[in-house]
């Protein structure tokens, strides 16, 4: 029964669900307020992470593509849930269950590849200097260099499908299925661990305050920067996806029992609201506090904060994959029908991008560029003519 769960959802499902440098919204005022050339000069990586920030907000100050035009797609060895990392100098880093680590440039050519033991499920993070973080089914976590040179690599006792998260003192966070939470130093070694009672696939949110926020099946965990716990909430049937942060400190995130969840900084509920299906789709927010998050309904969902529904659009597929958001508002997420919507703020669709198989998270670059995964073995980098 301890891996019965996240077997039957699937590695990728819960990683392209659940599976940086901390960047605050000041920096990412200054770093991304338009779409100029001054952006690429910036030391701030466009997408650092899963999600983009350390709240898992995945809200960008950059305008997406306002029309589906296709620039450019890349075939890789073997398509899975890793969503892209953008770097500031823009190249493109993205996982493979091909056991590889992909650096493209932003024309889409193949910058280098590295070669982990197992699988790649899980998300990379980028650093403040630069160096690549990466889980892989080898039951190891990688710091390969910005050239592709490996740095280090630490192992755990089970795969590791959680997308790393960099706190803002070079701390890495990440979890494993050998039912642990871990911190390391920059230089790879373990700061400590966090035993849980189950597998650890979801990747870690991470409040202002340092507070560290992941679920591990039935319980979704609040622990200090030291690893000590605050508190615990438990769910009936599992946390399914990764949590995320609001500006007031409301922690938001669903689950299997057809439930999304608020919590109070304390722990306590705040609300919850009843989904049609369950929900594996990390919650993502918009600058006015909406929280946007899909369903195995074939549902993407808009929330009010106060938990009441302000609109939800429909899709041909499940939708597992998490949104992003530009600094207009519209929501950019993948569906399993094959294709990448992009929404109004209002809940009507702007435009629709077909791919050849279930669409995953995807990254707005600086220059507005949209790069997304899919399961037919290609990232498609999206923009405006």
């Amino acid at each position: 029964m301890k891996r019965l769960l996240p077997l039957l959802l699937g590695i990728a499902m819960v990683t392209a669900a659940l599976a940086a440098c901390k960047l605050s919204d000041s920096n990412n005022r200054s770093s991304d307020s338009s779409n100029t050339s001054s952006q690429s000069k910036s030391t701030t990586p466009a997408w650092p992470m899963i999600h983009r920030d350390l709240q898992h907000t995945g809200r960008t100050n950059s305008r997406g593509p306002a029309s589906p035009d296709r620039k450019w797609d890349f075939d890789i060895g073997d398509g899975g849930p890793s969503s892209p990392a953008i770097a500031a100098d823009g190249t493109i880093y993205v996982g493979s269950n091909d056991r590889k680590l992909y650096a493209l440039n932003a024309d889409g050519t193949k910058k280098w590849e590295f070669e982990a033991g197992g699988k790649i499920q899980s998300s990379p993070a980028i650093g403040a200097d630069g160096k690549i973080y990466i889980g892989s089914l080898d039951n190891k976590l990688y710091a390969v260099k910005p050239n592709g040179d490996s740095e280090w690599e630490f192992e755990t006792g089970g795969i590791v499908t959680s997308s790393p998260a960099i706190a803002p003192d070079g701390t890495i966070y990440f979890g494993s299925w050998d039912d642990k939470l871990y911190a390391l130093n920059p230089d790879g070694t373990k700061k400590w661990e966090f035993l849980t009672s189950e597998a650890v696939s979801a990747s870690a949110a991470i409040a202002s305050d340092g507070t560290i926020y992941f679920g591990s099946e039935k319980t979704l965990y609040a622990l200090k920067p030291d690893g000590t716990k605050v508190w615990e909430f438990v769910t009936e049937k599992g946390v399914s996806s990764d949590a995320a942060i609001g500006d007031d400190g409301t922690i938001y995130f669903g689950s299997h029992e057809k439930k999304f969840y608020a919590l109070t900084p304390d722990g306590k509920k705040k609300w919850e609201m009843a989904t049609g299906e369950m929900v594996t789709s990390c919650p993502t927010i918009g600058a006015d506090g909406t929280i946007y998050f899909g369903d195995w309904g074939r549902k993407l969902y808009a929330i009010k904060p106060d938990g009441t529904k302000k609109w939800e659009f429909e899709t041909g597929g499940i939708v597992k994959a998490s949104a992003a958001i530009d600094r207009d508002g519209t929501v950019y997420f993948g569906s399993e029908d094959k294709k990448v919507y992009a929404i109004n703020p209002d809940g009507t669709k702007k435009w629709e991008f077909v791919t050849g198989g279930p669409a995953q998270s995807p990254a707005i670059g600086s220059d507005g560029t949209l790069y997304v995964g899919s399961y037919d073995n290609k990232i498609y980098a999206i923009g405006s003519r």
